[in-house]
C-alpha cells in the first residue's frame, strides 16, 4: 500500500518540530490521543492512517481531503484524534471541502 509524506500535502505553513533525535513515526500516548494541526508529521500521519484505515480511495486526493477536512473552521479547536476520526468520516461525502 502506498504510504504519503509531507510532499504530498496541499499547504505548507505547517511546523516541522522534530528535533534531531526525535523519531515521528514514534507515537506516545499523547500522540495516539490528540493531534497537533499544526504539526508536519503529525497532520501527515493522520491523513495517511485515515486513507489506509477507511473505506475510501487510496489515492493522493483522499490524503488532501482529509488534510482540508482537517483546516476546516468548524474543527478548528479540536484535538482529539477520535473526534477528528469522526468528523473526517462524518463529512467525506459532504460538500465542505
Amino acid at each position: 500500500m502506498v504510504s504519503y509524506d509531507e510532499n504530498d500535502l496541499i499547504n505548507n505553513d505547517y511546523v516541522n518540530t522534530t528535533t534531531k533525535g526525535d523519531n515521528p513515526n514514534y507515537t506516545a500516548i499523547r500522540d495516539r490521543e490528540r493531534v497537533s494541526k499544526k504539526e508536519l508529521y503529525e497532520v501527515v500521519w493522520f491523513c495517511d492512517g485515515f486513507v489506509k484505515g477507511y473505506k475510501v480511495p487510496k489515492t493522493k486526493e483522499s490524503f488532501q481531503k482529509v488534510e482540508k477536512l482537517l483546516r476546516l473552521p468548524q474543527i478548528s479547536g479540536v484535538v482529539m484524534r477520535k473526534e477528528l476520526i469522526d468528523f473526517v468520516a462524518k463529512n467525506w461525502n459532504s460538500k465542505l471541502v
